[in-house]
């Protein structure tokens, strides 16, 4: 942006000389001619004033002028399919025709990825187990096809299932069979039939949900079991006084995701990059069902987590075992599976497990160490999960002056690409379990040691393969609000950033809640959803930082957040705001620099590491593997693919390794992959072209690393 904001300051230059020259012509000319120099003087004058005036405001008033641009941008009309009550017209002939040429995928070559056909081909698609860090050996996948329908969303009854579709895939991804949006007027309908095994039939029935977005109703054989809001974490029931054990079950999810529709006037949801108009920096939604549906049985008290927590020095974990029903008489016992030790307590109370062996995680030997987790009654074994855990501790310490990140108590330089999960054939949800692998494995023999998943949830399976692989993960927490939503102050960060005169910084408190488009319940439904989010993922090694807010996104009071977190987990580190509009809190200081100049953000008073958490952006389009042939969003253009990879070297070694040396502590790239339209990754949308040499980006980033080492001495 410095080079835009220059052009500014010369567009502005430019208009004051034209209007002087014009002006000063007036005087020596006559008659209309002297009328029509004065006349064309006005407009390069107005140009110039309104951009001075612009730039004074920004650099003296600039809340003000944001608060003016928001009103501004509110008065642009709302579109057609962002209407509340929008629905389309042509669900029914839609159904006909997949009736007569039935349910197929149809897939452009280039929105194929490598592994697409295994999520076409096979009868389960995703066949693994949904949830490796509690895994039982019984279980039955109900992914695969479901009976579905597309209806007004004031429909409140409805026995008409007329369409097919794949689950878990998004109702708007290829990899469903369907590929079309749901609006703010329509609910989706699923059925799917299912059979109970009979050696369950003295165990209770639980039903497992991975995520449906947004708002999922579950009824089995016409009974309603639960109904679940937020479309990123897990949620499960126990199905078992409803089901019939002998012959079929029914199971309906009624589903309603309005994801942006009539965002100026509803409360702020948790979304993410979800839109209905895809453009820029907003991307194709995932309305429905969109990670694995499943069934286990479970004896009446059976382990519902486990959680575990390192002391590195001493070489042990405590680890609790989260139970569900009457644990009266109950003994939990934890066998680590390399030696065959076991460890017994009470279900509930954290037991110590200590490792003679002591091997700690990290990115360079993510060493998990296997464990099995049974609940006794007597000496039967009524319960029994495979899980893992990991030595590993997060910190920070003030060495040298400067504040760091540790891993293990040792200075650690967290330098990773942005990562926000989509795909080209599935949207949310990756077609193999090999996918998600080579992501993590591409981010690897590049040289990262970290990734920021951005804006969304993943499965847990990936958070897993990113345990197992060792990848430390940033973990953000899925935004609401959009930029047309929301606080005046959505837009101050990008004014002060064109300003052309130079900016006065200010910080711009975010507890006025109606101002930041926060109801009460709107507030406890985000509470809801990060606890939710916090529960699933803090079982992780891998995940070692919380980011509550991205932006201003949706944002609201980030230091009451970020005391919500430390509370629950004070193992892990806390940036309370990743770019703009930062509190004061947490354990980082993080600012987004883009197309300017990269400079070191610094926090001395509040004990806080010094991160840019995004930046970079550079694009190079491969024409033939991207989303479409239109409109590309980037931060900066390169010239040929050699541009490309140049350029990203040139800025690590001329802009980021001087920060390094003056006390920068993490960066985040923006990004790992080209998402649809936003062509700035290093591998493109379909997984199918590396742009960069893993080998050349492994040896630039490892001089980051020296530099960091060399720093602290």
């Amino acid at each position: 942006m410095d080079k835009l904001k220059q052009k500014i300051r010369m567009i502005m230059a430019i208009a004051y000389i034209i209007a002087i020259v014009l002006a000063c012509l007036g005087n020596y000319l006559d008659g209309w001619l002297a009328i029509a120099a004065l006349v064309i003087a006005v407009i390069p004058t107005f140009v110039a004033l309104l951009l001075t005036t612009i730039g004074l405001l920004a650099k003296f008033h600039p809340v003000l002028l944001s608060k003016m641009w928001n009103k501004f941008i509110q008065r642009s009309e709302l579109p057609e399919v962002k209407q509340p009550d929008h629905t389309s017209s042509d669900w029914q002939q839609w159904f006909a025709d997949q009736s007569v040429n039935g349910w197929k995928v149809t897939i452009k070559d280039n929105h194929k990825t490598p592994w697409s056909d295994e999520a076409i081909d096979q009868d389960c698609p995703l066949p693994e187990y949904p949830r490796p860090q509690l895994e039982r050996e019984r279980w039955l996948n109900l992914k695969g096809l479901w009976q579905f329908n597309v209806l007004p969303k004031e429909k409140e009854v409805n026995r008409d299932f007329p369409g097919l579709i794949q689950v878990p895939y998004p109702v708007e991804s290829a990899l469903s069979g369907v590929g079309r949006p749901v609006y703010g007027g329509e609910k989706i309908w699923y059925k799917r039939l299912f059979s109970v095994p009979a050696d369950w039939s003295s165990e209770r029935i639980i039903l497992h949900f991975g995520a449906v977005d947004w708002q999922a109703n579950v009824y089995v054989n016409g009974q309603f079991q639960v109904e679940h809001t937020g479309g990123y974490t897990p949620f499960s029931v126990d199905i078992t006084d409803v089901v019939n054990l002998d012959g079929e079950n029914e199971i309906v999810v009624v589903v309603y995701d309005p994801t942006d529709s009539n965002e100026r006037e509803d409360e702020a949801r948790q979304k993410g990059k979800q839109t209905l108009c895809p453009t820029d920096i907003s991307y194709t939604a995932s309305s429905g069902i969109w990670q694995t549906v499943w069934l286990e049985p479970v004896s009446q008290c059976h382990v519902k987590s486990v959680f575990a927590n390192a002391n590195v020095k001493a070489g042990y974990a405590t680890i609790e075992t989260k139970t569900t029903g009457n644990t009266a008489g109950i003994t939990a016992r934890i066998t680590t599976l390399c030696d065959g030790k076991t460890f017994v307590g009470k279900p509930g109370v954290p037991i110590t497990v200590i490792t003679e062996d002591k091997k700690l995680w990290s990115p360079e030997n993510p060493y998990l160490y296997q464990i099995r987790v049974e609940l006794l009654d007597g000496e039967k074994v009524i319960d029994s999960v495979n899980s893992y855990f990991a030595l590993r501790e997060v910190g920070k310490e003030r060495i040298n002056g400067e504040v760091v990140l540790t891993l293990n108590g040792k200075p650690v330089f967290h330098h990773g690409p942005l990562d926000q999960g989509f795909w080209p054939d599935g949207l949310y949800t990756h077609s193999s379990d090999r996918a998600l692998v080579f992501d993590i494995e591409q981010i690897k023999a590049m040289g990262f040691n970290m990734a920021r998943k951005h804006i969304k949830v993943e499965s847990a399976r990936w958070y897993y393969h990113a345990d197992r692989l060792g990848l430390m993960v940033w973990q953000d927490m899925p935004s609401a609000g959009s930029f047309t939503s929301g606080s005046y102050s959505m837009w101050l960060d990008y004014i002060q950033h064109l300003a052309p005169f130079g900016v006065k910084h200010v910080m711009v408190r975010d507890d006025d809640y109606e101002g930041w488009n926060r109801s009460e319940l709107s507030k406890a439904q985000y509470y809801k959803e990060l606890e939710e989010m916090m529960d699933a993922l803090c079982v992780n090694p891998s995940v070692v930082c919380w980011i509550p807010f991205n932006e201003n996104w949706g944002q609201f009071d980030a230091i009451a957040a970020t005391d919500f977190i430390k509370n629950k987990d004070a193992t892990r580190l806390i940036n309370n705001v990743s770019g703009e509009q930062d509190q004061g809190v947490g354990d980082v200081f993080d600012c987004h620099i883009y197309m300017q100049d990269l400079w070191l953000p610094v926090d001395r008073s509040n004990y806080r590491t010094s991160v840019i958490g995004e930046y970079g952006g550079k694009t190079w389009k491969v024409q033939e593997q991207a989303w479409s042939d239109g409109k590309i969003f980037s931060y900066g253009e390169t010239e040929s693919i050699e541009d490309f990879r140049g350029q990203y070297r040139g800025l690590m070694m001329s802009e980021v390794k001087p920060l390094i040396e003056k006390g920068l502590a993490a960066t985040v790239y923006t990004q790992i992959t080209d998402v649809e339209g936003e062509i700035n990754g290093l591998i493109t949308y379909n997984r199918k072209v590396t742009k960069v040499i893993p080998e050349d980006m492994r040896d630039t980033h490892e001089t980051l690393y020296k530099a960091f080492e060399n720093r602290l001495g």
